[in-house]
């Protein structure tokens, strides 16, 4: 019986597309360009090597974004002339909705779109939100999943840490 069992697992894995690798703290940050949101061209990530940079994915239709956003917008205020850079990922279908939720929550930090899930395969993504805190080498070194006042305070400590590591 047990052999039986072992083939259907063995064919089970090799039948079944593997699911993309979990980019977590320590893993190096996905090499990947996407599409500028209200902008020209696309935004390279590899060409932020040298800062620190958070990803954030977010949605309009995600609760927590209703508190990563400000959050977001006040730290990279905060720290983008020390080299610190936030790029949103945007994960709404309708432009409208996204829209609506920027104007009530406006950004200055980059926007870029994801509409075929490129950005966030390449992030192995599984929540709304999630965050990934990149150092100046493209190494992630925190990930959250979530946002709370927690989150905020932490994120905080994290990024004046990684922006002591000059380039």
């Amino acid at each position: 019986m047990a052999s039986s069992c072992t083939k259907w697992i063995l064919w089970g894995l090799l039948a079944c597309p593997l699911a993309a690798a979990a980019v977590e703290a320590g893993s190096p940050a996905p090499k990947i360009t996407a599409a500028r949101l209200n902008e020209p061209g696309n935004l390279v990530f590899a060409e932020l090597r040298g800062q620190v940079v958070y990803v954030d994915f977010w949605a309009s239709w995600c609760v927590p974004c209703v508190r990563s956003m400000p959050a977001l917008r006040t730290l990279y205020g905060k720290y983008r002339e020390r080299g610190f850079v936030v790029i949103g990922v945007n994960k709404d279908m309708e432009a409208s909705e996204r829209e609506r939720f920027l104007r009530r929550f406006p950004v200055s930090f980059p926007l870029v779109l994801d509409a075929d899930d490129a950005v966030a395969k390449a992030f192995a993504v599984k929540t709304m939100p999630s965050g990934y805190l990149i150092d100046r080498a493209g190494v992630v070194r925190q990930v959250h999943q979530g946002f709370t006042v927690e989150t905020e305070q932490a994120l905080a400590k994290q990024i004046e840490v990684l922006l002591q590591d000059k380039p």
